[in-house]
């Protein structure tokens, strides 16, 4: 690992600590600079090393390189439009999807060595109408609810293929445990938004595993 890679994972982790901090101070002048500076980051260094594998990798690259601008994006309008925040995480995570099925299928993994994968998404999927039949009173999605439960359907179908090319292609574990963390992180997000919606702790700790698990995909080319 290179003094470059190094500084940027070093620099990356202040500025996550300090999110921690700005996230929930009411202050959107913090707030707001401090979100966008750790996007725009994840998603310039994410690019650099994915442009330099198109040569190994071929034109697959650009469906990355636009599934994580799509979540830079996100990250940017969810500051100030959730509805348009969250349609571009939407596209993002249906670019993830795309992506991470190719390359199962570049690698020559068959749809009957992963079938389980589509048993995995309703299963992962239906924790959200649990949760609203647990707290009748709390989850209420109102015009948000069509769009929140097609939402979910996009990052737990991401976060399954995820496991698939963990178990499958090894050399993308970073990106897939990444995308796993970003999984997890919407079900932290989902939980603070309607059932402990006062917690500092879990609106960290969904800062803590959506920054830590797009860290990791940006990392991915650059560790290869």
């Amino acid at each position: 690992m290179n003094g470059g890679i190094i500084a940027f994972i070093v620099i990356y982790c202040v500025l996550l600590c300090c999110y921690f901090f700005t996230e929930t101070s009411g202050n959107m002048k913090l707030r707001a600079p401090n979100k966008i500076a750790l996007a725009l980051m994840f998603f310039i260094f994410g690019t650099y090393y994915a442009v330099n594998t198109i040569n190994i990798f071929g034109g697959i690259q650009y469906l990355f390189i636009v599934s994580l601008l799509l979540a830079c994006l996100g990250d940017i309008f969810l500051l100030f439009d959730f509805g348009r925040g969250g349609d571009f995480f939407l596209a993002g995570n249906i670019g993830f999807v795309a992506y991470q099925a190719v390359i199962l299928a570049k690698y020559g993994i068959k749809v009957g060595q992963f079938w389980w994968v589509f048993l995995i998404i309703p299963i992962l999927w239906s924790i959200y109408p649990i949760l609203g039949k647990i707290y009748p009173n709390s989850f209420k999605y109102g015009k948000y609810k069509i769009p929140m439960y097609f939402y979910l359907i996009t990052i737990v179908s991401s976060g399954s293929f995820a496991i698939a090319n963990l178990a499958f292609v090894p050399q993308f574990r970073l990106m897939s445990i990444g995308i796993i963390l970003f999984m997890l992180s919407d079900f932290d997000i989902v939980l603070h938004k309607f059932v402990f919606t006062e917690s500092k702790l879990v609106h960290r700790l969904n800062s803590a595993l959506y920054f830590t698990g797009l860290l990791l995909i940006a990392l991915q080319f650059a560790l290869l």
